[in-house]
């Protein structure tokens, strides 16, 4: 019996049975792909890191927005501390992995990825919320290429200029974007002498040549006002330089650096974008900044200054010196004879007056040689103060505070949350003690009733007779009290 003829399978005849023999193969292992992925898919559970991220980041923003955590002490917890976000992360997944990893897998979505590095980028901005970001943008180093020179090429001139000021004159100078210097000379002749250092870009010669002839200030009166006004532009800048009668009161307001030098009369300054620097003033000051460093010197008067600062020195002021806004570099401050006020988000100090020196910087408060009522409320320093007399009253968060007093005292009401306490009193003085150390201890050079047990420190008792209240608290760290 023989066998029967194989059949071959039907083979395409045309191009068109290829192409849809083809479409049909391509279309089966799509359909291959989907299924395994929808099996793949339903064995995969989502993560709890993301809601768990979300829950703990919402009760934060409550406690926060309620008031019941303070928001500086909280980001600057946050940036000694925010690797352990990634830690926790990593570790609710590894757990996750472990107990499902018999019948499914853990999915991590890319907005959870996005969140973790979100996270990780606030954390570093926060260990490194004392760094000063606007003097580092100032540093950039572009190749020493002049960013104005996209409008063209540099071109520049310069112009001398004299104008007569009435008697008591008050000098106005408004400069958008160049520089502003008052010389220290004293013309005899009444007169203001300016010397306009102009720039224009531009890549036309005749072009740049019209630009720097009509580049002019405009020169108004009224009354004893007078006001030099330059027009805006954005590829021009006007650098003054005045010399004028010493007596003759300045009212600056510019974009760009600032530097006034010997007047007898009041100055003002409002800067935008750039240093500024006074010295020997006979007269009141008033400055407000968004962006530079401010430095004054023999200031014979009062000195307020206001607004957004780097790096600020102060030094050799008659007057009472008020400084308010956010200091983004460090702060010093140096024989003020009248009363001192620094408030910033982080930080009031007040002195009755400073015959030493005080520094403040990102985490640090150091006030050496000043005379009360003192007051210092602050977070997240280490306040270090010496030979201070007077009424203190101190307030402080994370981190230490040391005294030490000279005579006369006066009463001291120092309260320290997470951190130590350190006071130095005179041996021969005399003063009463109220003090409390929760979760630490009170060691004392003095004859006092101290008590430790129980992670709680008492002192009580009179010095020397007796006399001013010495009232210290501290939570989670230990008082002592030496003996100078």
């Amino acid at each position: 019996m023989g066998i029967p003829p194989q059949t071959p399978p039907p083979y395409p005849t045309s191009r068109a049975q290829w192409k849809a023999q083809r479409e049909q193969a391509k279309a089966q292992a799509r359909m291959q792909r989907d299924a395994w992925r929808a099996r793949y898919r339903s064995n995969a559970r989502g993560s709890l890191a993301g809601p768990l991220l979300l829950i703990a980041i919402g009760v934060v923003a409550l406690l926060i927005t309620t008031r019941n955590i303070d928001a500086l002490v909280f980001w600057h917890w946050y940036g000694h501390w925010w690797p352990l976000v990634l830690i926790g992360a990593g570790v609710i997944l590894a757990l996750e992995s472990l107990a499902f990893s018999s019948y499914s897998r853990i999915r991590l979505g890319g907005g959870v990825v996005l969140l973790a590095i979100l996270l990780a980028i606030l954390g570093i901005g926060a260990a490194h919320n004392n760094v000063n970001w606007g003097a580092v943008g100032n540093q950039i180093d572009f190749g020493n290429v002049d960013l104005l020179q996209m409008f063209g090429t540099k071109h520049q001139a310069q112009e001398q200029i004299v104008h007569a000021l009435p008697e008591g004159a008050t000098l106005v100078i408004q400069n958008p974007h160049g520089s502003v210097t008052i010389a220290s000379g004293d013309p005899g002749d009444g007169q203001m002498h300016l010397t306009l250092d102009k720039t224009v870009y531009t890549d036309s010669d005749d072009k740049a040549t019209r630009d720097l002839q009509t580049f002019e200030p405009l020169i108004t009166s009224n009354g004893s006002t007078v006001t030099v006004h330059m027009p805006w532009s954005n590829n021009r800048i006007a650098d003054m330089t005045i010399a004028m009668p010493a007596k003759t009161a300045v009212d600056i307001q510019a974009r760009g650096d600032v530097s006034v030098h010997g007047r007898q009369a009041a100055v003002s300054v409002h800067d935008n974008h750039g240093d500024v620097q006074l010295d020997n003033i006979a007269g009141s000051v008033g400055v407000s900044m968004q962006h530079g460093d401010f430095s004054a010197s023999h200031i014979q008067g009062q000195l307020d200054l206001h607004g957004h600062m780097n790096d600020v020195t102060l030094s050799d002021v008659t007057g009472n010196a008020t400084m308010e806004g956010d200091f983004f570099g460090d702060v010093h401050l140096k024989n003020l004879g009248g009363s001192v006020h620094l408030h910033s988000s982080r930080t009031d100090l007040q002195l009755a007056k400073l015959p030493g020196s005080a520094t403040l910087d990102g985490g640090n408060l150091s006030v050496s040689n000043a005379g009360g009522p003192i007051d210092v409320r602050t977070d997240a320093k280490d306040i270090a103060m010496d030979s201070v007399s007077g009424a203190l009253n101190l307030r402080n968060t994370n981190g230490s505070i040391a005294v030490t007093t000279t005579q006369p005292i006066g009463a001291m009401d120092i309260h320290n949350s997470n951190g130590s306490v350190n006071v130095t009193l005179p041996a021969d003085a005399g003063f009463s003690v109220d003090a409390t150390a929760n979760d630490g201890e009170i060691h004392s050079d003095f004859p006092l009733s101290v008590q430790n047990q129980s992670n709680r420190g008492i002192a009580s008792g009179n010095v020397g007779g007796g006399g001013p209240l010495i009232k210290i608290a501290a939570d989670r760290g230990d008082i002592t009290l030496h003996k100078d």
